[in-house]
């Protein structure tokens, strides 16, 4: 087993974004320097984190990663992961865990944009929030997460699982406005309240286990339904798309 400690170094300028999709377990079976990049400068990963290695692998499945420090504003680590883990002590920037296939990784803090894009399979769990379009395609695109599971302790922001085709979502607070919008085919379970659920949803699950508020009219009430002893209700739809989604709520409002 290799495990690989990285030490975020104090910076002058620590609002400046680092870009470090190197940071990936199988990176550091190579040997080869790396390097990530703070503004417009590529720089070796040891000027920006204190690195300690520990053991040895022959297989990416049995690297790990602890990252720790300030990591609030470096971005895409995790990127096209697929295989062995990866430990953020605290917060993450954006676009972790792009396009991730396998692994996992754990985020002890809060989760900034687009946590888990189009992610492909593996395993993502945040302890505390994730901002908007967790679990989503990026802007412009026509497919978002398409396996894999997101796991979320907090709340999220807005568009969460926009164009969700397949994979299971689920988030243990409130989401945003527009969570599920596209949605296509997978799970998305939300234990708390969202507003406007699954607009132009088309397939897949949707539960929301709070309160959905401003529900659009384009859903067709199926009727009471319940889960773990608990009166739901079901919707079909968004029949706007001819959708066949299953939106199942606790409670709902509709649009004024």
């Amino acid at each position: 087993m290799m495990r690989v400690t990285l030490a975020v170094k104090p910076r002058k300028k620590p609002l400046l974004p680092i870009e470090a999709e190197c940071i990936v377990p199988k990176t550091f079976l190579s040997g080869e320097a790396v390097y990530v990049w703070r503004g417009n400068k590529e720089l070796p990963l040891d000027e920006v984190f204190s690195v300690t290695i520990e053991g040895t692998a022959d297989r990416t499945e049995d690297v790990e990663i602890f990252i720790s420090g300030d990591t609030s504003r470096i971005k895409r680590i995790g990127e096209y992961l697929d295989a062995g883990r990866i430990v953020i002590e605290g917060d993450i920037g954006m676009h972790c865990g792009n396009f991730m296939s396998g692994g996992t990784i754990e985020i002890g803090g809060d989760a900034d944009g687009w946590l888990g894009r189009e992610m492909r399979g593996g395993t993502i769990i945040c302890r505390g929030n994730a901002a908007d379009y967790c679990a989503a395609g990026y802007r412009g695109g026509r497919k978002g997460m398409t396996g894999g599971k997101v796991e979320v302790f907090g709340n999220t922001g807005d568009f969460l699982a926009e164009h969700l085709a397949g994979g299971t979502v689920i988030v243990h607070g409130d989401a945003g406005d527009m969570a599920g919008i596209e949605m296509h085919s997978g799970s998305l379970t939300i234990e708390g309240s969202c507003s406007r659920p699954c607009g132009n949803m088309a397939g897949g699950t949707c539960v929301v286990h709070g309160t959905a508020h401003e529900m659009l009219p384009t859903f067709r009430k199926i009727g009471p339904t319940t889960l773990e002893g608990m009166p739901f209700t079901s919707f079909t739809g968004d029949i706007a798309n001819r959708g066949k989604g299953n939106l199942i709520v606790r409670d709902y409002t509709y649009m004024d």
